[in-house]
C-alpha cells in the first residue's frame, strides 16, 4: 500500500506541492533511500530513536542514516555507491534492538538488471561487475550477454558500484 503524500503546511504555503520538481521532492522524501541493513528489516521501527550504533559500527561505511526531513528520519540504509555489503554483522553487534542474527538468513532485497542500459546485452564486451561476485551469481551466457542465478546472488550490492552505465540496482521494500 502506498503511502498518501504529506504536503505539509510549507509545502501548501509555498506552492511547492503543484510544480512538478515540488512534487518529486515530496515523494522522494517519503521513500527510503536505499535497503535497510541485512538484520534491521525486523526491528526498524525501533531504529528511529536509538543513537545509530550501526553507522559507526560498519567497517564499510555504508551503513547511512536518513536525514531529519525525511520520511523515514533516524533509520538506517545502505550506500552501495563505494562498495557493497559483507555481511560482516557488525552493524548486527552494534544495534540494541537486535538479540541475535544469522548470517545465513540475512537479506537485503533482490537485484534487478536494466537490460536496456547494460552494455553487455548492447553490444559491447562488459565484465565490470562479474569479477566483484564472489558467489559468482553474475555469469555470461554464449551470447556473452550478463545473467544473473537469483539462486547464488546475496544481494551484497558489490556489483553495483562497477557498473559504468549503472544497469544493476537492488530493489528492496
Amino acid at each position: 500500500m502506498r503511502e498518501q503524500t504529506d504536503i505539509g503546511r510549507r509545502g501548501l504555503l509555498t506552492g511547492s506541492f503543484l510544480t512538478r520538481k515540488g512534487r518529486e521532492n515530496i515523494e522522494r522524501r517519503q521513500q527510503a533511500l536505499g535497503p535497510a541493513p541485512p538484520w534491521h528489516q525486523a526491528v526498524i521501527e525501533a531504529c528511529a530513536t536509538c543513537n545509530k550504533e550501526c553507522a559507526a559500527a560498519c567497517p564499510q561505511g555504508i551503513v547511512r542514516i536518513h536525514p531529519d526531513d525525511h520520511a523515514h528520519a533516524g533509520r538506517p540504509w545502505l550506500q552501495f555507491s563505494t562498495t557493497g555489503c559483507t555481511f560482516c554483522g557488525d552493524c548486527a553487534e552494534a544495534c540494541p534492538s537486535i538479540e541475535s542474527y544469522d548470517r545465513e538468513l540475512a537479506s537485503i532485497g533482490d537485484l534487478q538488471l536494466n537490460t536496456a542500459t547494460c552494455l553487455a546485452w548492447n553490444g559491447v564486451f562488459c565484465m565490470s561487475c562479474i569479477g566483484k561476485c564472489d558467489v559468482r551469481a553474475l555469469q555470461m551466457d554464449e551470447r556473452r550477454r550478463l545473467v544473473m542465478q537469483d539462486n547464488l546472488c546475496t544481494s551484497c550490492g558489490m556489483c553495483i558500484q562497477v557498473c559504468p552505465v549503472n544497469a544493476l540496482d537492488i530493489q528492496f521494500g
